[in-house]
Formats: C-alpha cells, sequence, structure tokens
C-alpha cells in the first residue's frame, strides 16, 4: 500500500497469514510502517504473529532499499534472516514494489512467492524489465487475482508465466445470506462501492453519464460508498454538474447493509484486479455495469448477471448504462443469476485455499539448479 492503513489487497496474506498461525506455524511479516498502528496488525499480533515495519519502497523515494536489506543495515532483514523462512510472501498492490525483496530471497536463497493484487495497460516495466523477469521467473508462484491480469503481466514481461495462478481474495459479506430485494416504489437506486480515486475507479465518468439531459428526470438515486484522496473533488464535481441525487455514504464496514438498500452496482473502473464490489454485489444477488478491465468481465456476463461496458469512457459506459436501465425490469432476475454464478465459481473461504497453496510452495531448495527448475 502507498497510503492507509489497511486495504482489500491486504486481506489475502493476512487472512492466510492467521490460518498458518492457527495450524502451529510460526509468521513473521514486514509491513509499512504506519500499518503497524491499524488496528488488524494489532489484532494479528496477539495471535502470535511478529511483525516489523519497513519503510515504502517506491518511485525513488526510499532510496538503497536493497542494499540496506542485503548488507544487513536494516532490522527488517536481519529478523528475515534470523527467521530463516520456509516460503516468502511478497505482496504487491499492483505489479511491481517487490522486487527488492525478490532480490533478497534469491540472493539468500529463500523460496518465495508473489500476489499480483491489480495490473494495468499503463504499467510497463522500463528499465527495471530484468529486474521484473528476474523476480517473477524465480518465484514458486505468481499468483494474480484474475487471468486478465496474469496474461497481461506475461505481456508486459515478454513471455508467459509457466508459474502463474490466478486466487481469489476473501471478501466482505456472507455467502450464507441473500439481502431482500429492495422495494421499488420510490425509484431504483444505484451504488457504487469504491474508494474514491477516480484514475482507478472512474467516479468521474459515472457523475458525467448521470450528468447528461436523458438521466436528469429519472427516478434514480446515486449512493457513493467509500472514501479516498478524490472525495474533496467528486464532491465539487457533483456540485457543478447540479446532480441533486448523488450521495457520498462514506466507508462502511457492513457491505451487505448497502444491498439491503440498493438494486445494482455501478462501477465504470478505469482498472481493477477482480474488485470485491463486484464478488460482494454477486453474492448478494445484485447485477452489475461494470467496465472491461481487469476480472470483470471474466464474473459479470454482459445481459446475463449484469452489463459490462467495453471501455472506461462516457460515450460507452452511459451506452451500456442505458442498456441497464431498458431492462430495469429485469434487474432482480439477473441478480439472482448474478448469485448463481458466484456459487458456481467463488470459493467461500478463499484464505483457506490460499495457505494451502503457501504450505505446497514451502521448502528450501538444495541446490540453484533445483530452485531453477522447481
Amino acid at each position: 500500500m502507498h497510503s492507509g492503513l489497511w486495504g482489500g489487497s491486504e486481506e489475502l496474506w493476512s487472512q492466510a497469514a492467521r490460518q498458518l498461525r492457527r495450524q502451529g506455524h510460526d509468521v513473521w511479516a514486514s509491513v509499512v510502517f504506519w500499518m503497524l498502528e491499524s488496528d488488524r496488525v494489532k489484532e494479528m499480533a496477539q495471535e502470535g504473529i511478529q511483525f516489523e515495519g519497513h519503510p515504502q519502497n517506491y518511485d525513488g523515494r526510499v532510496r538503497r532499499f536493497r542494499e540496506q536489506l542485503l548488507y544487513g543495515g536494516r532490522k527488517a532483514y536481519r529478523v528475515l534472516r534470523n527467521f530463516d523462512p520456509d516460503l516468502v510472501v511478497i505482496s504487491q498492490g499492483d505489479n511491481s514494489g517487490g522486487f527488492d525483496w525478490a532480490t533478497v530471497c534469491r540472493e539468500a536463497r529463500f523460496p518465495y512467492v508473489i500476489i499480483v493484487q491489480c495490473n494495468c495497460e499503463h504499467w510497463w516495466f522500463g528499465n527495471r524489465l530484468a529486474e521484473a523477469i528476474a523476480s517473477y521467473t524465480a518465484a514458486r508462484r505468481v499468483f494474480c487475482v484474475s487471468q486478465s491480469n496474469l496474461d497481461l503481466l506475461g505481456s508486459q514481461l515478454g513471455e508467459p508465466l509457466t508459474n502463474g495462478e490466478v486466487v481469489w481474495n476473501p471478501y466482505n459479506v456472507s455467502p450464507e445470506r441473500i439481502p431482500a430485494w429492495p422495494e421499488e416504489s420510490s425509484g431504483w437506486r444505484l451504488a457504487s462501492v469504491a474508494r474514491l480515486e477516480p484514475a482507478a475507479k472512474g467516479q468521474d465518468l459515472l457523475l458525467k453519464t448521470l450528468a447528461r439531459p436523458e438521466w436528469r428526470d429519472r427516478p434514480i438515486e446515486l449512493n457513493l460508498f467509500g472514501a479516498g484522496p478524490d472525495q474533496e473533488a467528486l464532491l465539487r464535481m457533483a456540485g457543478n454538474l447540479n446532480l441533486n441525487n448523488v450521495h457520498f455514504r462514506g466507508h462502511v464496514s457492513d457491505i451487505g447493509a448497502v444491498w439491503d438498500q440498493n438494486h445494482l452496482l455501478v462501477l465504470p473502473s478505469r482498472y481493477e484486479g477482480l474488485p470485491l464490489a463486484l464478488v460482494e454485489a454477486m453474492w448478494c444477488g445484485r447485477p452489475a455495469v461494470v467496465t472491461e478491465v481487469g476480472g470483470n468481465a471474466e464474473l459479470c456476463i454482459d445481459g446475463e448477471t449484469g452489463f459490462v461496458a467495453e471501455a472506461p469512457t462516457v460515450p460507452v459506459f452511459s451506452n451500456t448504462l442505458e442498456r441497464a436501465w431498458n431492462r430495469r425490469s429485469e434487474w432482480q432476475r439477473l441478480g439472482k443469476a448474478a448469485r448463481a454464478r458466484a456459487e458456481s465459481l467463488i470459493p467461500k473461504d478463499p484464505s483457506v485455499l490460499f495457505s494451502g497453496c503457501l504450505q505446497a510452495c514451502a521448502g528450501k531448495p538444495q541446490s540453484p539448479a533445483e530452485r531453477a527448475t522447481d
């Protein structure tokens, strides 16, 4: 993470760590230093997971990070050597950020895996390509959260990743509860559940779409759930567009309660891994309007469980939302189909499966040649 105490990208490694700790394994975690104040980290520490804080390494803002690790200048590396892990899990919010740790693991001969939580066509490796290839190809596994992200990563590296695998993230609703369909007599309620960061989540596209003349007099309400760095800018945009039917609801912890009141997920993302908001909406029996980025179209089937816009632009997303509006009498049926698709594809506890994958990857190689061919 580049900011914040916690995020959705932390759930997979952290829940797997808790699973492994409960099974009796020793677990040590190095997190960016400000996350040490997170309630989640404090809870995990009480369960016996050891933590160490390290500086964030991105965009050259922390220099000589790798050298500090390699030559023992940082406590994190000394602790790692003393811990002598059977496996190192490098969790990245995007397609880079963990290469220094991967270098340490290769030189110290620690087996490792890499998690890629998101990828984007704009993120190429430039002069770090050789480092990226070395980091990914030497990993025991490279876990991506969608097939689209994994295929893109292979293109960015210039070779397929034979050690690549798709995994599911834990989500924040109970798969056992399906919220009742909200009443429709007072209008239709659309929900955008995402951090308020238009560069990724595209809320500006949604606001501009609803500002078009055809949407002005329709009985709809847009509820934006989430917080983020661009909240004030989006508030100002909604005001300038005179969107009186748009409401900023802030961060909510009870996602199921969101779907007690809303009919349709709207998520005009510019890039994604696989959004938890889509997974959670499907478990709750709600259709979605999404863009064809990341794993969205791998889950949302256009015209069957929701609607997929071919590109994150206002004209395309507006046309897709119009298609959805014209079939609003079918939204409940589409939501039931979305729920059925979730039941057929999505594991009820992804962290259990992932902790099993990690145990299968563990174990130190006996030689550099063995490590290269493992």
